[in-house]
């Protein structure tokens, strides 16, 4: 949220529920007109006869306060859509906003700087002086997110003339012919206005006004025609990049609506289709243009399916609802959005010169993060969160049977491996299940606060051996595993009623579990290491470093998924850890274990080419994390046992997976 605008110093904070707020504003937008007609009519039918008059006047001004609070109800929920709020404590799904920017006098001053934006964003790019250029920009920076503007300016353009005002703007840095410089002078500026064009746009989506119900309609509808105006008859045709390419690098910042990228996501994947099967034959190009549409990156922006992944990794409802549909695939077969994207689809080479040429494909890793945690990914997921849905759940045990069947579908795109080792930070539940030989009892040992994902116990071990072979994907599995075990052992023990064995057993096999767990890992980043020859250092001196990149999220995420069916609805957050198992787990892991501080900590994961001092930190780890779960001393003697046996049961598992091929 940015600084106070103008009302109190302090700024005073409130709780916001942006989708039952929104359900209130409906509800009075719908209802006090009718309230007011209504009333209206009656005190004049009434009047003569001198019946009502006062009690019709008193319901007349309900509805003029109504109709006169209704600015201010839209404005606190486009403040509550901001992704820079911050949750409000104590209460799920609520957003805190500053309520020194709710009033009138903000809403006039949107309104005013929507209209000069409007009347910029109106005229031809080519026109506007430096100094106008900055001003537009300013204007979309700056009140983005400050209702009405976005929906006053983008519902005034309509969704061909948004689409024209970016393409124009977006190439008034290209020289006007062969060999010639562009005198453009705010060249370096198109990022910042492709990005702060992009959020005004996100933020407008939002509004259920008449003008952006009408844009959005259009938007889908226009996806697939190039977007300049046609020419006059009989010969004039229409030019330009197709809608959907220059739309979707609109769609790299902000929160959309969701219902809108579910409708433009059914078109756009419906024209990918065809596009796409006309790049394999002979002329045939795919999807492309010669004009310049994104400066945002490290890709051209001419593949749609790059920004519109990223709009999804914004908004994780829509973001399930999209893989999780269905539409017919190449055969006629109804297939899911997933299997289409992650398992046929020829994703193109759209990176620009001198840059790396994942940047589609990996927006659609941080789209599944979204799709399968259920919230947008580098945030810990909240109590809530962690209540996967059943669709949820399905997508996870999708994606784990797609790789569980072709691992080079992720090996050969390895920079995935971190997105999905994030999603299996917060389906260890599901997986340990998935290991496991307790089929009866698992769920009570290895709990899931919402719908549970079913997943083959082979097919668990190839996905996991396949993730783990790349380097961060390891890291990320064998830090999240651990503190999961960690938070799980301590709720374990204080619930001895959750499972029907004894805390001592239920211990037990935890760490049984995190040895078969940590066994399958290792073998998968040592096989890796092997393979092409590496001198494998998963600790290095830099370790501590980055794992603080991703640690915070990524552990406070696996933690709620360990004690949210235990806990309630509270919820759990990294910064909450200190003191608890998996906070002294995770510490140790980054800056080594020891006893009493009497001695030098003994660093752990130092060298994964060393299968023994992998499985010796397996133990290690194991070991102490059932000493800070339980301070029993004869408890984390029994779980190096354990964990040991599991770690060399590991070998044998993965050879009958074949997991190493």
């Amino acid at each position: 949220m940015r600084p106070d605008d103008g009302g109190s110093s302090e700024g005073v904070f409130s709780g916001i529920d942006p989708e039952k707020l929104k359900s209130t504003i409906d509800s009075v937008r719908r209802d006090q007109g009718t309230l007011r007609d209504r009333a209206s009519y009656y005190k004049t039918q009434l009047a003569y006869w001198g019946v009502g008059v006062q009690e019709l006047a008193d319901i007349l001004k309900v509805a003029s306060w109504a109709q006169a609070e209704l600015p201010m109800l839209k404005r606190r929920y486009h403040l509550a859509l901001n992704m820079d709020n911050d949750p409000y404590p104590g209460f799920v799904g609520m957003v805190q906003i500053n309520e020194a920017q709710v009033s009138r006098a903000a809403n006039t001053a949107a309104t005013k700087a929507a209209k000069r934006a409007t009347e910029l964003a109106k005229k031809d790019p080519e026109d506007l002086s430096p100094e106008e250029f900055d001003e537009l920009d300013a204007l979309f920076a700056e009140n983005y997110d400050e209702y009405p503007f976005a929906e006053k300016v983008v519902g005034a353009l309509g969704a061909r003339k948004t689409l024209q005002l970016w393409d124009k703007m977006s190439n008034l840095d290209r020289p006007s012919g062969y060999g010639e410089t562009s005198d453009f002078a705010r060249a370096d500026e198109l990022d910042e206005m492709q990005k702060n064009l992009s959020l005004t746009v996100a933020a407008a989506t939002n509004s259920d006004s008449p003008e952006m119900r009408k844009w959005k309609k259009d938007m889908v509808e226009i996806g697939d025609d190039p977007i300049s105006d046609p020419g006059p008859a009989p010969h004039g045709g229409s030019g330009g990049p197709e809608g959907f390419i220059v739309m979707s690098n609109l769609m790299r910042y902000g929160d959309y609506d969701d219902k809108f990228l579910e409708d433009y996501g059914t078109a756009l994947v419906k024209e990918d289709k065809r596009v796409m099967e006309g790049a394999d034959k002979p002329y045939g190009s795919g999807w492309g243009t010669t004009s310049t549409v994104n400066h945002l990156g490290n890709d051209e922006g001419n593949d749609p399916l790059t920004g519109y992944m990223k709009a999804l990794a914004n908004s994780p409802g829509a973001a399930t609802k999209f893989f999780t549909a269905k539409q017919k695939g190449d055969d006629g077969k109804v297939e899911t959005n997933f299997k289409y994207l992650f398992e046929e689809r020829k994703w193109p080479d759209d990176s620009m010169e001198g840059k790396e040429r994942v940047t589609g494909r990996n927006s659609m890793g941080h789209a599944l993060e979204a799709a399968t945690t259920g919230h947008r990914p580098g945030e810990a997921a909240t109590a809530e969160d962690v209540k996967h849905s059943k669709e949820q759940a399905g997508l996870f045990s999708a994606l784990v049977k797609s790789v569980s069947e072709d691992q080079d579908r992720l090996r050969e795109h390895g920079y995935l491996s971190d997105s999905f080792a994030n999603i299996s930070a917060e389906y260890m539940p599901d997986l340990h299940r998935a290991l496991g030989t307790d089929v009866m009892y698992g769920d009570k040992l290895y709990p899931t606060p919402g719908a549970a994902s079913r997943v083959d116990k082979y097919d668990a071990v190839r996905f996991l051996h396949a993730v783990s072979r790349n380097k961060e994907g390891y890291d990320r599995l064998n830090v999240s595993q651990h503190v999961y075990a960690a938070a799980l052992m301590e709720a374990q023990r204080n619930h001895p009623d959750a499972y029907p064995q004894s805390t001592d057993a239920a211990v037990d096999d935890i760490a049984y579990g995190t040895g078969l767990f940590q066994g399958v890992i290792g073998d998968g980043q040592q096989f890796q290491a092997d393979k092409s020859d590496a001198e494998a250092n998963a600790r290095d001196g830099a370790w501590k470093e980055h794992a603080s990149l991703w640690g915070g999220s990524l552990v406070g995420s696996t933690v709620a998924i360990a004690t949210a069916p235990f806990a309630g609805p509270a919820g759990v957050y990294a910064g909450g850890l200190a003191g608890t198992a998996a906070g002294e787990v995770f510490n140790g892991i980054l800056d080594g274990f020891d006893d009493d501080g009497s001695k030098e900590k003994e660093q752990v994961y130092k060298n994964v080419k060393r299968a023994d001092q992998v499985e010796r930190s397996a133990i290690l780890t194991t070991q102490e994390s059932v000493r800070s779960a339980t301070g029993d001393a004869a408890a984390a003697s029994r779980a190096g046992d354990e964990a040991g046996r599991g770690f060399r049961d590991s070998t044998s598992l993965i050879e009958r997976t074949r997991a190493a091929q």
